[in-house]
């Protein structure tokens, strides 16, 4: 049976359970399989021999958005998510590397006439046909990543990948069943996203997703509470949001609360773990190029202290059939303890890129005869085999010549200003010489006096010339740090 075809069985036995809230409107599975009836009947009457072919979804927070990703799963044919938030420029960028010709898209959009695709309305599409599956394997979808040279990346993921992460995930948590309350966070052209929804659609349990209007983070809590969600996931970032609102929330339905895109303090974390007193914590890790997540930690609140490094929890170790290899700068593999790059291997990573073989050659590794994806990530493992994150490879600050980790600098900051969150970058000071500036969230004394402070715990190049506080830290689409955002808005502070 193919995954495809796990995904029609599980919708046909759970017909009459609840698939989707959204907007508060819930649909029953058997109503979802009528959206995607109807989109399937729209896509073959523009695309005959779909079989292969790329479909572009203009990702809204609409049933009729879901369906079209399935109608197109069904068809053979592959998804390309689509931003109706982003500028013309850059889905055209996507629309042109991927080759798309057709657009599924529930709602009007002001630049859709912009766009080098053509676009077909599937608002209330619905048919009582029944959708077909397609007996064909190939490409499940191409997602864009930024790219060295300004334009992004295309990652092209395939059924077997998608296949095999979804095996792994069940395997590590084989309690999820159809009575579980799923809450979907993400942007949808995010590979984060998939967890949310197709691992309850299997299951047969209920995605609901979080209503437009009002303040995303707050909606959140609401959820959480109004509908006894049992699964979540968000960034660290998120989370930091609602730390305000810490001593108010009880979700005592959760029971997994997961964590990803970003390193996750520990202390942050810990807080949290008062509000979700019956959940189980999992720290998640996984590049885009090796299929949503391929490795996990898994935790109870009570031993949440046990695997922290750097005052940061462990990301765990590979899921289902991911193998890994932790190479030096000689690029032989390092033993247990030894920092180094994060190799990833097995059939959830990528057979290479959308049409960049010199990115290919760089990015990938061989062991023996298997292509081993090059993440780029400074890990080391203990002696147990779990994984510890210690930054990007390329973040790496190199100031006066000394090479200096930021989670270094935070972890100091964070404990100097009361467990407020931070960021360091490096930059380029009046004088023309690297050096750091660090923002902090809600800074609550005099920045000169926690520098003099950072100088009692750090050594002289790790001390910050510029120290910011700010209100929140600005988060992309994703739901991470948008570095871009705090440089233009604190331009002046930083140059001054």
């Amino acid at each position: 049976m193919t995954l495809w075809e796990k995904y029609r069985a599980s919708f046909q036995e759970n017909a009459s359970l609840t698939a989707f809230c959204i907007g508060k409107q819930d649909y029953s599975y058997h109503e979802f399989s009528e959206y995607i009836s109807g989109c399937q009947q729209l896509l073959f009457k523009h695309l005959p021999e779909p079989t292969g072919q790329p479909v572009g979804v203009m990702c809204h927070d609409s049933i009729e958005t879901f369906a079209a990703i399935f109608a197109i799963w069904f068809s053979g044919a592959h998804f390309v998510p689509i931003n109706p938030q982003h500028p013309a420029f850059v889905n055209n960028e996507k629309i042109v590397q991927s080759g798309l010709r057709f657009i599924l898209n529930s709602e009007i959009t002001a630049t859709a006439g912009e766009l080098k695709a053509e676009s077909f309305s599937t608002k209330g599409l619905k048919s009582n046909e029944p959708f077909i599956v397609s007996k064909a394997t190939g490409r499940a979808y191409i997602l864009f990543t930024s790219g060295s040279t300004g334009k992004p990346k295309g990652v092209p993921i395939s059924e077997t990948n998608l296949n095999a992460f979804i095996e792994g995930f069940l395997e590590l948590y084989p309690d999820l069943a159809s009575g579980d309350r799923f809450l979907q966070t993400y942007d949808l052209t995010s590979d984060a996203a998939f967890t949310g929804y197709l691992i309850p659609l299997l299951l047969g349990a209920a995605v609901f997703t979080i209503p437009a209007g009002g303040f995303k983070y707050l909606n959140i809590v609401k959820l959480l509470q109004e509908y006894q969600i049992t699964w979540t996931q968000f960034t660290p970032s998120v989370l930091n949001y609602l730390r305000p609102h810490f001593k108010s929330i009880r979700a005592n339905s959760l029971k997994h609360s997961h964590f990803g895109g970003e390193a996750l303090p520990f202390e942050l974390v810990s807080e949290w773990a008062g509000c979700v007193a019956n959940a189980e914590i999992s720290n998640i890790y996984g590049p885009t190029e090796t299929t949503i997540t391929c490795t996990i930690h898994r935790s109870a609140i009570e031993n949440l202290g046990e695997r922290v490094y750097n005052g940061i929890i462990s990301i765990g170790k590979p899921i289902g059939e991911v193998k890994i290899r932790i190479i030096g700068d000689d690029f032989q593999e390092l033993t247990a303890g030894e920092k180094g790059e994060l190799c990833i291997g097995g059939q959830q990573v990528m057979p290479g890129y959308l049409s960049a073989p010199e990115t290919d050659k760089n990015s990938f590794i061989s062991f023996g005869d298997e292509a081993f994806y090059r993440s780029g990530d400074l890990v080391f493992s203990d002696d147990d085999g779990f994984l510890f994150f210690c930054g990007r490879i390329d973040d790496q600050l190199k100031i006066n010549g000394y090479r200096i980790e930021p989670a270094e600098i935070e972890l100091v900051v964070s404990e100097l200003a009361n467990g407020s969150k931070s960021k360091a970058f490096a930059f380029r000071n009046q004088t023309g010489t690297e050096s750091i500036v660090v923002f902090i969230e809600g800074l609550d004394r005099d920045a000169d006096r926690l520098k003099e402070a950072l100088r009692d715990r750090l050594a002289p190049a790790l001390v910050p010339e510029k120290i910011i506080g700010i209100r929140n830290f600005p988060l992309n689409a994703n739901g991470k740090v948008d570095k871009t955002a705090l440089f233009e808005t604190y331009s002046s502070a930083i140059y001054e």
